[in-house]
């Protein structure tokens, strides 16, 4: 091994020995505050922690005066406290730290778990660290390694649909990508649905372009020169002008009824304020409002704005 980072290989091991000697006095110092909070103020059964004793002192109160005296937060010291109790001394693992007990002690049988580290594939030998015992326990890890994690990892980070779209169109003009995605039945059956929905759309959207060239030769039939100025370049890239402005307006409309589809089935059970409840009135008024001007733009070819509605989409 040449080095790592900006030190030869032999510093970089006397780094590590000299870390794993600080890393083993500060979880025995987490361990002792655990101890000494949970002597304190023992764990109970459930709903314990509501119950006042005589002297009229609760658990937390007691965590907080031990909290202050000793210079840390009352989250920490129950902390502390929580993975103390969980792990008596007789069942806790020398050389293992205690982040990676305080993980594990969510696993189902946790001292089963730690008896069994996983093989580190990096220096062949099996140990323990915070990856590990999230993957053990089922959390998400920091670093994703594995398959799984990275599909995790990016399914997270492309949750908002402007992103996705653009993901998904990227990686599906890498061939190997889609010539995988169109093997999976259910991917496949969702591209032939909306390549369906599309040729539809095409096909409404090539009926008007045929409508507005048939008027404008309709309209040149009794000049001379009609025919000449059908065929003018300019006349064609007006048509689809409209064209493509008329698909973009059915885009915006369809993204907005696709967006409400998928978002309110999730508000089943919610509890609004008076103020979202408000905010909601509002954008829904503007949404009624604009519906109506489009609707009234297609069937009169008027797009100009009333002053009302001017004033209710600036938010007057």
């Amino acid at each position: 091994m040449a080095g790592i980072g900006n030190v030869a290989a032999s510093r970089y091991h006397e780094l590590v020995a000299s870390s794993l000697r600080q890393v083993e006095v500060h979880s025995a110092a987490q361990w002792a505050l655990g101890d000494a909070a949970l002597e304190i103020e023992p764990m109970r059964e459930w709903g314990g922690h509501l119950r006042v004793p005589e002297d009229g002192q609760s658990v937390e109160e007691a965590l907080r005066f031990f909290a202050e005296d000793v210079g840390l937060s009352v989250a920490a010291v129950r902390t502390y406290r929580w993975v103390a109790a969980k792990w008596p001394a007789e069942r806790r693992a020398a050389g293992v730290s205690w982040e990676v007990h305080k993980i594990l002690a969510s696993a189902e049988d946790p001292f089963e778990v730690i008896a069994h580290p996983p093989l580190n594939e990096r220096t062949g030998r099996r140990s323990w660290d915070g990856d590990a015992a999230k993957r053990a326990v089922g959390w998400k890890t920091s670093t994703p390694v594995t398959v799984e994690e990275k599909v995790e990892a990016v399914a997270d980070l492309v949750r908002d649909e402007v992103v996705a779209c653009q993901v998904v169109v990227g990686l599906l003009k890498r061939r190997e990508v889609a010539f995988v995605a169109m093997r999976d039945s259910d991917a496949r059956y969702m591209v032939n649905e909306i390549q369906f929905e599309q040729a539809g759309e095409d096909d409404d959207l090539d009926e008007e372009f045929r409508d507005v060239l048939a008027a404008q030769g309709e309209a040149g039939d009794g000049d001379e020169g009609g025919a000449e100025r059908f065929d003018e370049p300019a006349t064609i890239v007006r048509g689809w002008h409209r064209q493509m402005e008329f698909a973009d307006l059915m885009a915006v409309c369809q993204g907005f009824i696709a967006g409400a589809a998928r978002l309110v089935p999730k508000l089943r059970g919610h509890e609004f304020t008076e103020r979202q409840h408000a905010q909601v009135g509002s954008t829904l008024k503007k949404l009624r409002a604009t519906a109506d001007w489009i609707e009234t733009a297609v069937a009169t070819g008027r797009t100009d704005l009333d002053e009302a509605l001017a004033q209710l989409l600036r938010g007057q």
